[in-house]
């Protein structure tokens, strides 16, 4: 069985384990995990695969999670019409943004993308009657259907779970699909793509509205998580806590996001209990490890299985090259 197959069966046991071994603590902190792991990604899929740097991904998760509380509270839409509209709004979104970002390069699109999450900040604080100002918009709530209450942490944890595992997958096999290997190349050689007749604009734009869908999913999910929805998702602050989780765990790789969403969120647990200047311990911690480990904690443990599975190699060569 290939390496990559193993790793996917232990993250599904692990997955699966995790509720019936954990407390509800711990299972509310993995739905936290699962949700911001998929904010991660969404700004990984830009940043390993075209070099983009994006400080909007949290606010698409902000417009998805507006859009249910807004008709979800106040108009008492059904969940399903909810979380499609809270989809379409966000695709519409990722629609206008690529078309004023994507033909921009490097820093000029991190501004962009800076200025634009912003704006939207600024409105949902200063929209009072539509956003609820700072305050928010309280009482969002996932349905009942009969016994299955999705209200529930360790239900919501299944629900969570499968989505994220899906749409980890999915992101998985687009890696390894003729787009991902194109959006590759366009990081690599622009130019030399262009010449070949691909179509580099097409395609990068339609990887920014993906990763803005992704953005959307984990919106909807942190909605019903926090059960209120206020500007502060959509803060710069959020932004750069999503970038450094994704830097730290190794934005170049599928899992290294959700592995430094993990290590962020265990960090914070776990210096938080002894110190009130747990930001410090942290902010040093990750200078440390970036400093350390340029290219995140994903890379680091693929570069220590590849040495550790070498010297088999090595030795499984020579015993057949003595072989008469």
């Amino acid at each position: 069985m290939k390496r990559e197959h193993l790793i996917i069966l232990a993250i599904v046991a692990l997955l699966v384990a995790w509720p019936l071994l954990m407390g509800n603590y711990a299972v509310s902190q993995a739905n936290r995990a699962m949700i911001y792991a998929l904010a991660a990604l969404s700004f990984s899929l830009l940043a390993g695969r075209l070099g983009w740097f994006s400080l909007c991904q949290t606010t698409f998760a902000g417009i998805s999670g507006y859009t249910i509380a807004i008709l979800g509270v106040r108009y008492g839409l059904p969940f399903p019409l909810l979380v499609t509209l809270a989809l379409l709004f966000t695709a519409v979104s990722a629609v206008i943004f690529g078309l004023l970002t994507v033909r921009s390069r490097q820093v000029s699109f991190l501004m962009l993308t800076l200025a634009l999450g912003q704006m939207v900040w600024a409105l949902s604080f200063q929209w009072v009657d539509v956003t609820g100002g700072y305050n928010g918009i309280a009482g969002v709530r996932m349905p009942v259907y009969g016994d299955l209450n999705l209200n529930d942490t360790r239900v919501f944890y299944v629900l969570v779970a499968t989505v994220t595992v899906a749409i980890f997958l999915a992101v998985w096999r687009l890696y390894r699909s003729p787009f991902g290997l194109l959006l590759l190349g366009i990081q690599e050689n622009e130019q030399r793509m262009r010449a070949l007749g691909h179509p580099v604009y097409l395609a990068r734009f339609t990887a920014f509205v993906l990763a803005g869908m992704i953005g959307g999913v984990a919106g909807v999910f942190l909605v019903y998580d926090m059960g209120i929805m206020s500007p502060s998702p959509l803060g710069l602050g959020h932004a750069v806590w999503v970038l450094t989780a994704a830097v730290l765990g190794g934005y170049r790789t599928l899992l290294g996001p959700a592995l430094g969403v993990a290590v962020l969120i265990a960090l914070e647990t776990l210096v938080s209990q002894y110190t009130d200047r747990h930001m410090m311990v942290i902010g040093l911690v990750l200078l440390l490890s970036i400093l350390l480990m340029p290219r995140g904690l994903a890379e680091v443990f693929e570069q220590y299985f590849k040495r550790k599975s070498k010297p088999q190699a090595s030795v499984t060569t020579t015993t057949r090259g003595e072989e008469p």
